[in-house]
């Protein structure tokens, strides 16, 4: 393909129009795809070589084309490559601001004049044919003009001639135009260039303004880092405790054990560490855990059980299994005083249903592993 191979030509030249295109395309297209694959560094470091390696070649040219020093040639691309890995290692939009170091480099290239008068394509001369991409000159045909025959060739010599000569002053002329249009361009661009050489207030407040640049950057980035780990912290704080309950829930529903069948529907078990364990079926709902004293979240209405007299006990958590089964485990503290208050009241509540305690007095006192619970002081 001509045109790709043009792009990557290193014997060619380039003018100003192309160089700023290219330059513009590989700025704006890193840009563009790194913000795509932000999560892939791999695919966004092979795209900026890809585009160092298009804005290398074209500023060979540009050189080629103002007949500048060699030296040039790896600026451009080496600032684009060197920023944009530094942005890439970044991860954050601010750092964009770097581009303007190559920015600036392929600005200044851009004041240089064309030295060589050729005839460019697409903005590029060399050895890679363009042609096909413009369309050919359109020739008129008149077909109502008529030719009548002639004996004398002398004055059809001359007619010939005189369109030879007019041809060749259109010609000149065009190029004329183009070669003062060029001059008015190399003036504006080199009054530019000269205007900045000659400046040393403009070049101090330009490398004190890229100066200023970087260094905001980096701190932003370094703000950005703090701030991340400091949420990152935060949030693995927050789900430790929440980690935990539910570490400890399933393993003390896993160890319960000793049931007691209880008169109003509902049972009773001993967990590992003599904790009890409430036990019922109610509504269908999702399986997980209602309440949690740990993270103090959840259903409020299971935050507590509360008795028709007495102080209210809070659960450890309260969990739902298979849908409809729930167990609402207690410290192993508060054994005792739960297991009074489950003989000497007469109803209690927790989340939102209410049950009767008549006849577990007799119930808890049958039962060995539940009956050493009466015998302590209330």
């Amino acid at each position: 393909m001509p045109f790709l191979q043009a792009v990557f030509c290193l014997k060619g030249f380039d003018d100003r129009s192309r160089f700023f295109a290219t330059a513009i395309i590989s700025l704006l297209g890193f840009i563009f795809f790194s913000a795509i694959f932000s999560g892939y560094w791999a695919v966004s470091f092979v795209i900026l070589l890809l585009l160092t390696a298009v804005l290398t070649c074209s500023t060979k040219r540009r050189l080629h084309d103002a007949k500048l020093n060699k030296n040039w040639q790896l600026v451009p691309g080496g600032l684009l490559l060197l920023t944009g890995v530094l942005s890439l290692f970044i991860e954050n939009s601010s750092s964009y601001y770097l581009l303007i170091l190559p920015t600036l480099s392929i600005a200044l290239l851009l004041t240089y004049p064309s030295k060589n008068q050729k005839n460019h394509i697409l903005g590029y001369y060399g050895p890679i044919d363009l042609s096909l991409y413009i369309k050919g000159p359109v020739v008129m045909k008149s077909h109502n003009q008529r030719i009548e025959p002639t004996l004398v060739t002398h004055g059809t010599n001359e007619q010939f001639y005189i369109n030879e000569a007019v041809e060749a002053q259109s010609t000149t002329f065009d190029k004329q135009s183009e070669f003062e249009t060029s001059s008015k361009q190399t003036d504006i661009g080199e009054l530019i260039r000269l205007k900045f050489l000659s400046n040393r207030k403009l070049q101090l407040g330009i490398i004190v303004g890229i100066s200023f640049v970087f260094i905001a950057v980096f701190i932003n980035s370094a703000f950005n880092a703090i701030n991340q780990e400091s949420t990152d912290i935060h949030n693995t704080e927050l789900s430790e405790p929440q980690v935990l309950s539910n570490n400890l829930v399933t393993t003390t529903l896993a160890n319960k054990e000793h049931l007691l069948a209880m008169p109003d529907n509902f049972n009773l078990y001993l967990s590992e560490y003599r904790g009890i364990i409430i036990h019922w079926q109610a509504d269908q709902v999702s399986n997980g855990e209602l309440w949690s004293q740990v993270s103090a979240s959840g259903d409020k209405s299971c935050q507590s059980i509360s008795f028709n007299k007495g102080s209210a006990i809070r659960p450890l958590a309260v969990v739902v299994e298979n849908g409809s089964e729930y167990f609402a485990s207690f410290s192993p503290l508060d054994s005792g005083e739960l297991i009074q208050a489950l003989a000497f009241r007469g109803n209690f509540s927790l989340c939102g249903y209410k049950f009767s305690l008549k006849g577990s007095q007799a119930v808890l006192g049958k039962n060995n592993q539940y009956a050493p619970f009466l015998d302590k002081d209330a």
